[in-house]
């Protein structure tokens, strides 16, 4: 019994967590949302985009950039987890979505994605800049 406390309320804490992500209005100041969406099953669009992110990681988490995917309505995590939404997508769009930290869709572009062209326009918003001076400071 007494192990059972403690476990239930770590079992608790993590559905808590879990459950925090998963809707896309959580990253609203927080995460600039890069989502990857693709009309072809196979995904191979979008596979191509993620892998490109992945070989310039640093640069995407330095902006905070979170990435998401949506194929046939459904909007998850790299880890296929569901995440909620209440606004309208394309649904035969096969291209990258950036979101702004403000909720705001900011580009709206075919893929292939490129990398430098989102960061340019990222690195020009005006609570981009105000991130990095704050970190020039520090």
């Amino acid at each position: 019994m007494k192990r059972t406390i403690p476990l239930a309320i770590i079992l608790l804490f993590l559905y808590t967590q879990k459950m925090y992500s998963q809707n896309l209005s959580d990253y609203t100041w927080k995460n600039r949302i890069l989502i990857l969406t693709d009309t072809d099953s196979e995904r191979s669009s979008s596979k191509r985009a993620f892998d490109l992110v992945n070989s310039q990681l640093n640069s995407w988490q330095e902006r905070d950039v979170v990435v998401l995917f949506l194929f046939n309505k459904n909007l998850t995590t790299i880890s296929q987890e569901r995440i909620n939404y209440e606004r309208e997508f394309p649904e035969k769009f096969n291209g990258y979505i950036l979101i702004g930290k403000d909720g705001g869709i900011k580009l709206k572009e075919t893929y292939p994605l490129i990398p430098k062209k989102v960061f340019d326009l990222i690195d020009g918003m005006p609570m981009r800049q105000a991130e990095m001076r704050a970190n020039n400071d520090q």
